[in-house]
């Protein structure tokens, strides 16, 4: 279908839309209300009963004001319509309806009685309280409501989408989910629902879910609250934001919906081709949602119930790699090529390797259900129960791509499953003291269900001249089991409870209480336990397979007296949290808030100790290293222990419209992603060992070598002993930690009642973690720039290289790019990783905001601009330790030095407009806008190659020489090469680092700007009190209009053709030194920007939902 017809396609849907509207505290899943009841003099008014009723459900609080008039009530429902009955013999009862309440927020509603008289009758106040001016707000937060969740635009459908409201939460990249709140990594934000975790429980995942779809129905959340900076000492396991959400309840009226959300290609805008700088068709594809909820009493006023199932599906192109001839990307091998590799396999071997008839349409498949029980024990008891499971099928086409293809046999279909149970009590035990218990579990699952139970098998093809367009060279032919998947296992389970108690005295609330979470992780990722062969090639050559002797071979196998099982990461991580707070209410203007909080780390098992590793380093013996590292790679965070303080205030100014000052500081410990802590159980260089031949080791010189049976491979290659990984934790190691403070004004304008905020936020690291590859060796020279190098002398002999930048192996040559022969390297062992603490980073964070909640007419809006900025040592890109150390662009590779975080979104703007209307009768029509126009990420500019020899390609820091013409720099090219590289220079602004090492991320992608909207109309439903609800979202409205905006241009992770150093650019490339010790640059064409689109994040894209609400 053509661009004209998906653009008549979405205005059709529109047209169908508008047609029918022509004529702080916890993160707990509770609100509270506070107040005080004076006379109308002022006086307090002790002995008041206050009655608070939830009027959708009945049910009842009731408590009593103290000697200061002061009453409260915890663990009420979120929203509303509340109304609060106060009495006192005297004195004329006075109800106050339409009392809405935010999540784990203080609703604060103030009564004052008149004095009885008998002709009066009870006065009834119709208001809605707000959470913006609270004296109990110190620190920074925002509340998203129900309201504001339908009203907004979210294809994804998840509560990322939403957090962006916050002009400190920025999407970063919504490929895959990833948010950042004030220049953070993303890994280090909380998502709690119900009070608890759903966050990835293993840290593998970008967006911080387990699963592609959040594992909870956005139609069954009833309100979020993102914190930020949240002193309240129940706050943990966060040091860049808790979103927070509670889940809907039943009420004593039967009510539901039920839902079905649409999109595919068609209602997607064209990708951008920057090469010919021209447009092209989206890939096929189809995204379904199919939910319904329902809720109700099963006793009136007592006990109530509410379900949500959702089933999604999502249809995407499986495999565009195809044999010669076929419809897709053609690869340069011919169907006959695997048609005479499947028939040997069979007649040779006995097994089915498949075919490479990958379905033209793969589904991924997300089903969820939750199940929720409220009871209203009596007038000072409640508690809920609620049950969810996801499901999640995802099939996975690995071992395609220019110069391979792989076979059905190799791919598999990636299954996760995720249970939770939470249960909660509230209790009021007296007008003063009440408590609340939450225990919970979750479970998590995830492991592959392979297509074969076979060895991994590669058979290469050489020779031959492809058709123009197809690339030649050597071709891969991939099928058996895929070899990451050949002992690939992961379950975590997650227990927690939670206690507090808050005891009113006077003018203060003390809270105290504790928590303990425990998670037990197994994680099985052993590579090649089946085997792994690559072959040569089938036809014009020695046919290596038929007769089983392959080029390379290698299985993974455990060491004598060890099972596999022994190299399992089999571990426990839990928490002990106490803690103690008092909220201190001075006078009416005034309130304090002191605390603290302890946490205690648990981590009972120890890594299996590697005596070898953990020995002092021995003498250089032929310039290597031997003896091991000084370490002890058992060690773990058990015993750990962090006090953290916390102080608030609130200031409320004695002006005539609303007028506060708010500020807090605290010490906030969060946690490090699970797979950085198991990495020193998987690597201890102990419990499995590889052997082989061919590659790395001696040569496979025997026919007969492979065997179909992965459970009987061939172990008998005596000498090839690999060299081992180790992953330590360094002594001085902490779970993350940050101190932050912030100082907020708010205050309410005589314009249209709109709310201006200005909230200044700082960070500083308490405990941070990096990485430092302690078998790097020593340098052997210091360049030019004061930089380390570890080259051999082939890598210094500018003969030795290419004009490209790779390196020539061959003769004087031979192992110039080899880290395996870097002086004092220790040949008894290959990666060797130490994660670190660090107390260097910090972030500048400024917000200023205008906005105005709907009132009494059909508009909302606000507009918002953030600055920010934040530094930190290490971006902690990846889950394996190596990853960490190698992605990042340095000067030297172990140095601890900050630079900016590649997370900074440095300037952002946002802002929404909402509309509701009544057009005719009771039918609501609905317009929500969102807007964001933000400052590109930040990026480096590196060396294209490996400059420094430390083995990673890309992250090594440019260095610009002092000016044109100095001589400080050889370029292979000569002055030609030179002036054009003094022009690249200028051109990207680079000449202001002259005679300097360019700065990590001190660049910056384009600007981008992006609107969203959400249009949805009701109409009538078959009975009386029913609906019917039209939505359409348009995601990147702009891009609708014009092709060329709202295009997300960056440099993205890897920098292009860079294998290490994340978000790198480049155009030179190292060429070794001359005799003098200068460098050897060579002149490359400039890596661009890339457009991000994977999944259309730079083009428009539609969604339309069909609702019936009953």
């Amino acid at each position: 279908m053509n661009k004209q017809l998906r653009v008549t396609r979405l205005a059709g849907a529109l047209a169908l839309v508008l047609a029918t509207s022509t004529p702080v505290f916890a993160q707990t899943t509770s609100a509270q209300m506070a107040g005080r009841v004076t006379s109308e003099q002022g006086e307090a008014l002790a002995g008041a009963e206050v009655v608070i009723v939830h009027t959708p459900s009945g049910t009842t609080v009731r408590s009593t004001t103290d000697a200061e008039g002061r009453y409260t009530a915890r663990g009420l429902r979120v929203g509303g319509p509340y109304t609060v009955t106060v009495l006192r013999p005297g004195f004329e009862p006075e109800s106050t309806e339409n009392v809405f309440l935010q999540l784990n927020e203080v609703t604060a509603v103030n009564v004052d009685l008149a004095a009885e008289a008998t002709e009066l009758e009870a006065v009834t106040v119709v208001g809605s309280a707000g959470t913006v001016f609270s004296p109990e707000r110190m620190g920074a937060s925002t509340q998203i409501s129900r309201d504001q969740l339908d009203s907004f635009a979210s294809i994804q459908r998840n509560l990322q989408d939403y957090a962006r409201l916050d002009p400190r939460v920025s999407q970063t990249d919504k490929d895959r989910g990833e948010i950042s709140v004030a220049g953070q990594n993303s890994r280090f934000n909380r998502i709690t629902v119900d009070g608890v975790s759903i966050s990835d429980t293993f840290g593998l995942e970008a967006n911080n879910l387990p699963t592609q779809k959040q594992p909870i129905s956005i139609d069954a959340i009833d309100a979020v609250q993102i914190n930020i900076s949240n002193v309240d000492v129940t706050q943990k396991g966060y040091t860049g934001a808790n979103i927070n959400a509670v889940t809907k309840s039943g009420t004593n009226e039967f009510s539901g919906s039920v839902y079905y959300v649409w999109r595919d290609d068609q209602l997607a805008g064209d990708r951008y081709n920057r090469t010919s700088d021209s447009f092209f068709a989206p890939p096929a594809s189809e995204d379904e949602t199919v939910g319904v909820t329902f809720g109700g009493p099963i006793l009136k006023d007592r006990l109530f119930f509410f379900l949500s199932y959702e089933d999604y599906k999502s249809t995407r192109v499986g495999n565009t790699f195809v044999p010669l001839g076929g419809n897709g990307t053609e690869v340069f091998i011919t169907q006959q090529d695997i048609d005479a590799t499947r028939a040997l396999a069979q007649s040779r071997y006995g097994i089915d390797i498949g075919t490479a008839d990958a379905p033209t349409q793969a589904e991924l498949s997300v089903e969820d259900v939750l199940l929720k029980f409220d009871w209203n024990i009596n007038d000072f008891q409640r508690a809920n129960l609620r049950y969810t499971k996801t499901e999640e099928s995802n099939p996975i086409f690995p071992g395609s791509g220019t110069r391979a293809l792989s076979l059905s046999s190799h791919w598999y279909t990636q299954e996760k499953t995720v249970e939770s149970l939470v249960g909660q009590w509230y209790a009021d035990w007296t007008d003063s003291f009440s408590t609340e218990l939450r225990v919970s579990r979750s479970e998590y699952d995830s492991a592959p269900n392979n297509n074969s139970f076979l060895p991994a098998i590669t058979v290469q093809f050489t020779g031959g001249t492809p058709p123009a367009g197809v690339l030649g060279g050597t071709r891969s032919l991939n099928f058996g089991t895929e070899r990451s998947r050949h002992f690939n296992v992961l379950g975590t389970t997650s227990d927690e409870i939670f206690f507090a108690g808050n005891w009113f005295v006077g003018d203060h609330e003390i809270k105290a209480g504790f928590d303990w979470s425990n998670i037990d992780v197994y994680n099985a990722f052993l590579q090649d336990t089946r085997g792994n062969y690559t072959f040569a090639c089938l036809t014009g050559c020695a046919n290596s397979f038929e007769s089983g002797r392959p080029t390379n071979y290698q299985v993974q196998v455990a060491r004598p007296g060890l099972t596999l099982d022994d190299g399992v990461a089999q571990w426990e991580l839990g928490n002990w949290g106490v803690f103690l707070q008092d909220t201190w209410a001075v006078n009416y203007n005034l309130s304090l808030q002191f605390g603290v909080r302890y946490d205690r780390t648990r981590m009972p098992e120890s890594p299996l100790f590697n005596a070898a590793a953990a020995a002092a380093p021995g003498p250089i013996v032929n310039g290597r290293a031997t003896g091991g590292f000084g370490l002890d790679n058992s060690a773990t965070l058990d015993g750990k222990g962090l006090f953290q303080p916390r102080l608030g205030m609130n200031y409320t100014f004695d002006t005539e419209r609303a007028t506060q000052l708010r500020a807090g500081i605290g010490l906030f410990q969060g946690s490090a992603a699970n797979v950085w802590l198991s990495n020193p159980y998987s690597n201890t260089g102990l419990a499995t060992q590889v052997v082989g031949c061919g590659g790395t080791f001696a040569a496979c010189s025997a026919d007969g070598i492979f065997n179909p049976d992965p459970n009987n491979q061939n172990v008998s290659f005596p000498g090839s002993n690999p060299a081992a990984n180790v992953d330590f934790l360094s002594p001085d190691l902490e779970l993350p930690s940050v101190w932050k403070a912030n100082l907020a004004f708010d205050h309410e304008t005589p314009f249209w009642g709109a709310v201006f905020t200005a909230e200044l936020l700082l960070t500083q690291t308490e405990s941070g973690i990096y990485y430092r590859h302690l078998n790097l060796g020593e340098a052997t020279r210091l360049g030019p720039d004061g930089r380390a190098l570890f080259w051999n002398p082939a890598g210094y002999n500018a003969n030795c290289w290419n004009a490209n930048g790779t390196a020539v192996t061959s003769g004087a040559c031979a192992g110039a790019n080899s880290p395996r022969s870097r002086f004092q390297n220790n040949s008894a062992f290959n990666n060797v990783l130490v994660a670190e603490n660090t107390t260097k980073g910090s972030g500048q964070n400024l917000t200023l905001s205008l906005s105005r909640a709907r009132q009494d007419d059909p508009w909302s809006w606000s507009v918002a601009y953030n600055y920010s900025d934040a530094d930190e040592v290490s971006p902690l890109t990846s889950s394996v330790g190596n990853s960490n150390w190698a992605n990042r662009a340095v000067f030297n590779p172990n140095e601890e030095v900050v630079a900016r975080s590649p997370y900074v979104v440095r300037d952002r703007f946002v802002a929404t407009l909402g509309y509701r209307a009544f057009l005719f009768g009771d039918n609501a029509t609905d317009f929500g806008l969102f807007y964001e126009g933000r400052k590109g990420k930040p990026y480096s500019w590196t060396f294209n190659n490996d400059a420094n020899g430390d083995g990673i390609l890309g992250n090594d820091l440019m260095y610009i020489p002092s000016a044109q013409g100095s001589g400080e720099v050889v370029f292979r090219g000569g002055a030609a090469e030179e002036a054009a590289f003094w022009q690249v220079v200028r051109d990207n602004g680079l000449d202001r680092f002259a005679g300097q090492v360019v700065g990590r991320n001190t660049e910056f992608s384009p600007w981008t700007n992006s609107f969203d909207i959400r249009v949805s109309q009701q109409l009538p439903g078959f009975m009386d009190g029913h609906k019917t609800e039209i939505v359409l979202d348009i995601l990147n409205v702009g891009n609708l209009i014009n092709k060329d905006w709202g295009r997300i241009d960056e440099i993205g992770f890897n920098g292009g053709t860079n294998v290490g150093g994340a978000q790198a650019r480049s155009f030179v490339a190292y060429n070794g030194m001359d005799a003098q010790g200068r460098y050897v640059y060579s002149l490359l064409e400039t890596e661009n920007f890339t457009t991000r689109q994977n999944r259309g994040e730079s083009q428009w894209a539609a969604q339309i939902t069909l609702r019936y609400r009953f």
